[in-house]
This record gives structure tokens, C-alpha cells and sequence, in this order.
């Protein structure tokens, strides 16, 4: 098994790591029904070998690091999908069919299984009435201490179940969730990696979350705690660095937003960073994939991007959404070995 004091000195010397790329969506495009409300988080059950398929395919495309089919799997989502009674058994399976995958395709390579934890809970979009995965997250309806029982439990069942280290890939505006996920992982003991989204808004300004929404401007009463909507990254940063992160990325965002958003983190974060975005695709609790659509970058738009964000400083460098394996295969041979100077916490 990879420990991840071989990883830590790995960033330590200033290495470069390849992550995975996306899961759920690489997921669906191989065929695997998603659940309207959980999206591909029932698969550890419904379709395991497919899952470690996913898993085998990244790793052989390169990545040092591999995530687990968890994005979508905690407690208040699960019951809504029906599978609440499967809350451990799904979560402990996902890191199982990960381990399973790293044990048949690794060649003795070390690879590192990341607990993905996210602060999506599928809820009811205000707007339409519509519900399932892609209409809205209640995440920010939840009270605080609701949701770190929820996330701890999680946290608890993946750790029990062998992760190396967390990553919470917490998306959107609502910070106070990415910290108190940040400290449930904490919490076991293991690493934890902690991600944020954001967008370049009118005035140059990098602004946490995606670039439209439901919820306006300003800081808006939304449910149980409010949100303030227009927060910078820059000020999220600084809201999670008490959790004590080990590494911080900007995650799940268009490439076009993610060099200043890296400007930013580098500038307000000492320690490694990361940096995966996402295709920009708006189809993809819907109807992806659509193999008659293309990504409006191709695999080697993303390896010029990642070879740039390498030489700004980033470390750690994997994909999401719409960026599959194939997005990955190129970029062991195409980024650098390592950064011109090592960063730490």
C-alpha cells in the first residue's frame, strides 16, 4: 500500500503529481446509468466492476493519484435517492473498488487513493420545482451542526475504509461548508486536500464559485445560514487555512478562469497547490456524452494550460468533469518534473 509520507516527500522535493481525471462523467460515458439524485454515486453498488474499470484506465493513463466515486454519496443525498439504508456499505465499497483497481493496474507504481468528499446535497431548485442532481445544492439549508454530523460520518466510513487522504472538492459559494468539511476530514487524522471553484468576474476581481447562479449578489439569507455571494477567493482562502489543509486547488473550473484563480492561491497559500478544471459542459447530470459534441479544448489545449501552470508553481495537476482519460495521458510526458522552487504549509 502507498503511505502517504512517500507522497508528502515527493511534494516536499518539489515533484510534480498527476491526479485523475473526472469520475462521474468518465463514468457515463462508458454507459453506466446515472441516479437522478445521486449521479454516479450508486454505481459502487449497482455497477462495481465498471468502477474499477474507471479507476484501471486513469491509472494506466498515468495518474499518481485516483479518486473515489464519492462525490455525490452523502447521507441527506443517498436517503433522497433511496439508498439510505446502504450509507456505509456504498461509501466503504467506493475506496474497495479503488483499492481493487490500484492492486490490478498499478505495476507496482505507488498510487494514492484520494476520499472525495463534496458539499453537494441534491435538493429542489426554488426556481423550477425540479429535483435531482444538477437542480440545486441544499447544502447552505442545512445547519451547520447538521451538516458536520453528515460529514463526519462520511469522512469516518472512508477513512475506516483505507484512503490515503481526503480531498474535499466542496464547489460553489457556500465557504462555511468547505470549512466544516475540511475539519470533519481532519478530524480521522489523514491529509486533506481542499478544493475551491471560482470565476473571473467584470472588474478582474477572482470571485469564489461559478460565474452565475441562482442566488444574485451581495450576501443573501439562504435557508439556514447565509451566503455571501460575491465573496473573493482570496477571503475563502483565508476562512479555511485554520482547518489545516495540507494542500489547496482550484478544482472545477473553465480553464479560461483557472490561471488567475492559480495566481491567487499561489500568492495566498505557502504550501502545494493543485489544479483540475473542468470542461465547461453544462450537460453533464443530463445527457452526457454526447459524442456528437466536443469539448471546446482539446486534450492538448489542457497540457499547454497545465505546462503553464506548472512553471507559475502548481504541483499537482489532474482534471474533473468532461476531462477524461484521455486529457491525462499526455501530461506525464508534457509537464515538467518539478516546480523551480518546493512550497510548504
Amino acid at each position: 500500500m502507498a503511505h502517504y509520507r512517500v507522497l508528502k516527500a515527493r511534494l516536499d522535493r518539489g515533484e510534480t503529481v498527476i491526479h485523475d481525471g473526472a469520475v462521474s462523467t468518465e463514468l457515463q460515458s462508458m454507459g453506466v446509468p446515472m441516479d437522478p439524485i445521486s449521479w454516479s454515486g450508486p454505481a459502487n453498488y449497482t455497477h462495481p466492476s465498471s468502477v474499477v474499470q474507471m479507476h484501471e484506465r486513469h491509472i494506466r493513463a498515468g495518474a499518481d493519484v485516483i479518486t473515489t466515486n464519492t462525490w455525490s454519496t452523502v447521507r441527506p443525498t443517498l436517503e433522497r435517492a433511496g439508498y439510505g439504508s446502504m450509507v456505509r456499505e456504498i461509501n466503504a465499497r467506493a475506496v474497495h473498488l479503488a483499492q481493487e483497481a490500484r492492486d490490478r493496474a498499478s505495476g507496482g507504481r505507488p498510487i494514492y487513493i484520494a476520499g472525495s468528499i463534496s458539499s453537494n446535497i441534491t435538493g429542489r431548485d426554488p426556481r423550477t420545482g425540479e429535483i435531482g442532481f444538477g437542480a440545486f445544492s441544499e447544502t447552505a439549508r442545512i445547519p451547520a451542526n447538521e451538516l458536520k454530523e453528515y460529514y463526519g460520518e462520511m469522512a469516518g466510513i472512508l477513512a475506516e475504509a483505507g484512503v490515503d487522504f481526503f480531498l474535499i472538492e466542496s464547489a460553489g459559494r457556500d465557504n462555511e461548508a468547505r470549512v466544516i468539511e475540511a475539519h470533519a476530514a481532519k478530524d480521522t487524522g489523514l491529509p486533506v486536500w481542499v478544493g475551491f471553484n471560482a470565476h473571473v468576474n467584470s472588474d478582474d476581481t477572482v470571485i469564489l464559485g461559478w460565474p452565475q447562479g441562482p442566488l444574485g449578489e451581495g450576501t443573501v439569507p439562504f435557508g439556514a445560514r447565509p451566503i455571501k455571494v460575491n465573496k473573493t477567493l482570496a477571503e475563502a482562502i483565508a476562512e479555511v487555512k485554520p482547518a489545516g489543509p495540507d494542500v489547496m486547488a482550484v478544482f472545477h473550473s473553465s480553464i479560461e478562469n483557472m490561471t488567475a484563480a492559480l495566481r491567487v492561491m499561489l500568492d495566498e497559500w505557502s504550501g502545494p497547490v493543485m489544479a483540475y478544471p473542468d470542461s465547461g459542459r453544462n450537460d453533464a447530470a443530463t445527457r452526457w456524452r454526447d459524442r456528437t459534441v466536443v469539448n471546446e479544448e482539446s486534450a492538448n489545449d489542457f497540457t499547454d494550460a497545465a505546462k503553464n501552470w506548472v512553471e507559475m508553481g502548481v504541483q499537482i495537476v489532474g482534471a474533473c468533469c468532461g476531462f477524461g482519460v484521455e486529457y491525462i495521458e499526455p501530461l506525464r510526458q508534457a509537464i515538467p518534473g518539478k516546480i523551480a522552487r518546493p512550497r510548504s504549509v
